[in-house]
């Protein structure tokens, strides 16, 4: 029986056609993924907006840019003037898809702060399926290193948003683990990492340079100053080597500031956010692909679009990532105990192991391919966010 579905993501004016974001991609799967099933899906907002490809220099200056440049030499002041209009945003959410007519089921992709699919849910009386992709208060504090005045609602967002859902989607076993422990959860969970299927390639680099890639965002916890400090030591012994810094973040102006300074320009490429051609273009030339780190909790997006293309890759330990993927099988692991030594010697066998790294992304591509691939992963997708009929 065909169900009325809406799904969404709380963050005001988010732009869901935005072909640079991971989130978007991931909701366009899901859509996709009950579309096939004969549903009708819409998304909790509308966008006309073509893509546009952003670069660091499109960066916008202004009497705004630098207003908000000094407010976030004060992060608390700063993150709580923000996040007062984000729930103001988050409310007119609301306000605006309470006019729709009911839906049978509600999909909240869950942001900091949002207690939007669990009221539009409880509005209409509509099944309520949450995607967890991260502990909202581990990740804020990640990312801007400060708690806000409205810190308790933050919390408290993802409380009742966990505890009213019906189905909640996690990356891992860890995840899991957590969120049973932390909150009293009535619904089914379904363990199923995040993945976004992209137009792949058979990389084929040149044999007179050894291309080291990295595509994703630039977050701390990603760790690419480390694979940039460490790359000036593999260099030393390698002249072929060469690194491409694929995306943006913001970390970005921290890591061309060390490749500034470590004199690596001539050796670094970091174009920002490419089009998808030109994505193909770099993945089709990478020797080995990199995630320098990652936090527990975190889906390793990057590392299926490695492995799809028959990149070999070297990846962290994290809980949530050597729970989908296997040491010497797959990959190659960052020891955490030495990261900086442990890549380089990763780097090192890479480059005098050729044949062995490519037979790991042989079945790296073939455990993706049969597990995760557009059909199989559409219908696991379904499986876990909604009741079967």
């Amino acid at each position: 029986m065909s169900k009325k579905i809406l799904i969404l993501v709380g963050i005001p004016g988010f732009d869901y056609s935005n072909q640079m974001s991971a989130v978007a991609a991931f909701l366009k799967t899901i859509k996709s993924a009950f579309e096939n099933e004969g549903h009708e899906v819409e998304f909790g907002g509308e966008s006309n907006k073509e893509a546009v490809v952003f670069r660091p220099v499109d960066a916008k200056k202004g009497i705004k840019g630098k207003l908000k440049g000094a407010l976030k030499q004060w992060p608390w002041l700063y993150q709580s003037l923000a996040f007062r209009n984000f729930f103001k945003g988050q409310n007119q959410i609301v306000d605006r898809l309470e006019l729709k007519e009911p839906f049978d089921l509600i999909i909240e992709f869950h942001t900091v702060g949002s207690t939007v699919g669990r009221q539009l849910a409880k509005h209409w009386g509509a099944q309520f399926s949450v995607i967890f992709d991260s502990p909202v208060e581990e990740q804020f504090l990640e990312m801007h290193g400060t708690k806000t005045s409205h810190w308790s609602r933050i919390l408290n967002s993802e409380k009742v948003t966990l505890e009213a859902a019906d189905h909640i989607m996690a990356y891992s076993p860890a995840c899991e683990t957590h969120i049973r422990k932390k909150y009293k959860l009535k619904a089914t969970i379904g363990v199923l990492p995040c993945v976004v299927n992209k137009t792949s390639v058979h990389n084929n680099p040149q044999q007179s340079e050894f291309n080291i890639g990295f595509i994703g965002s630039f977050l701390s916890w990603h760790k690419v100053d480390l694979l940039v400090k460490v790359f000036k030591k593999f260099h030393k012994k390698h002249e072929n080597a060469r690194l491409q810094l694929i995306g943006f973040g913001m970390e970005w102006g921290k890591v061309k500031a060390l490749v500034d300074q470590l004199d690596l320009n001539a050796l670094v490429e970091m174009p920002g956010f490419v089009s998808e051609a030109e994505l193909l273009n770099y993945k089709m030339r990478c020797s080995v692909a990199i995630m320098p780190g990652s936090n527990w909790y975190g889906s390793p997006l990057k590392l299926f679009e490695y492995a799809q293309s028959h990149i070999p890759f070297i990846a962290p330990t994290t809980k949530t990532v050597v729970s989908i993927f296997q040491e010497s099988d797959h990959c190659l692991f960052i020891d955490p105990e030495n990261e900086a030594k442990s890549l380089l010697e990763k780097l090192t066998f890479s480059i005098e192991n050729t044949l062995k790294m490519n037979e790991m992304a042989d079945r790296a591509q073939a455990y993706v391919r049969e597990n995760f691939e557009d059909a199989i992963y559409s219908k696991k997708l379904v499986e876990v966010l909604m009741t079967k009929p």
